[in-house]
């Protein structure tokens, strides 16, 4: 009886994980049809739909809606697809039911594993459920921090070189599809950017809500400022040149001061290594002798 009992408790287990990954699956295909699988887009592909749509010359033509939360971690993280949250939840269904799978087939092929009792057998195939269930999370959330550095490492770039076309003689509207001409080998992302707030401007969008979707998709608070600053200064007449300026300027030295922030904690950091890797040793080799004799005096002769 306790033979039976121990071979189908892994068939059991495939089968209660088995269902709980079908009940993900419809839970999310539900999700999906709650949503009406359509996907807003993001800001460069609705222009010629927008000058479509647009009825009358003098009023501007309006952004479409913001990205919902998900479609936007996608798009920074580099799935831009519109069907990329679609295809997201499919690809976080079949890891899950690929990782319990292998969890339940460890369980029941490996030794050591088969002669565990029930309970531990069923948190094993729990933690690959997990990790199953976080794994596409963690990639997306590792490509969007590497999206959020090279955005930061390009701004100062894109608005020296936005500076130089503005002192030549361009407009805004220039030096910016100027700038993602010329970024497109060095910073692809920002280059994106920058020409999808191009098109916007030349299709007449509103220039206030133009720059502030572009600091909004970017997550960015330097493209936030950045896009105050030119707001007012068009709104207000001010030098566009001597604006760029000071804010590249301002963006340079707060890297500056980020570099000398993190250069100033590594002296703490190697002060710690070296009072965890260094003192116990010197107390062992300290202290071992005298207690070796210590030991040895209190055993009978």
């Amino acid at each position: 009886m306790i033979a039976a009992d121990s071979t189908l408790a892994p068939w059991l287990l495939l089968a209660g994980f088995l269902a709980t990954a079908v009940v993900f699956a419809g839970a999310g295909l539900l999700a999906l049809r709650g949503h009406g699988g359509a996907v807003p887009k993001s800001l460069p592909a609705p222009v010629a739909s927008a000058r479509e749509e647009r009825i009358d010359p003098l009023v501007p033509p309006k952004l479409p809606e913001a990205m919902s939360g998900l479609q936007k971690q996608l798009a920074q993280a580099g799935f831009d697809d519109p069907q990329a949250v679609r295809y997201f939840l499919i690809a976080k269904v079949v890891v899950v039911i690929f990782a319990v799978a292998l969890g339940v087939v460890l369980v029941s092929v490996v030794p050591y594993l088969a002669k565990l009792n029930v309970q531990i057998q069923l948190i094993t195939v729990l933690g690959f459920f997990m990790l199953g269930y976080f794994l596409p999370t963690y990639i997306v959330d590792k490509r969007r921090a590497a999206y959020f550095r090279r955005i930061s490492v390009a701004l100062p770039d894109a608005l020296d070189f936005m500076l130089v076309c503005v002192e030549a003689g361009q407009s805004v509207d220039l030096a910016v599809k100027r700038v993602s001409q010329e970024l497109k080998n060095v910073h692809p992302e920002m280059a994106a950017r920058f020409s999808a707030l191009t098109e916007w401007l030349a299709a007449g969008a509103d220039r206030h809500e133009a720059f502030m979707r572009l600091a909004q998709e970017t997550d960015n608070d330097d493209l936030r400022q950045f896009a105050a600053v030119i707001v007012q200064s068009t709104s207000l007449g001010t030098p566009i040149a001597q604006t760029l300026r000071v804010v590249a300027s301002d963006l340079r030295d707060r890297r500056v001061r980020k570099i000398e922030e993190r250069a100033n904690i590594l002296p703490t950091k190697i002060t710690l290594g070296t009072m965890l890797f260094t003192v116990p040793p010197l107390l062992i080799l300290l202290l071992a002798p005298a207690i070796y004799r210590i030991t040895q005096s209190f055993l009978p002769n």
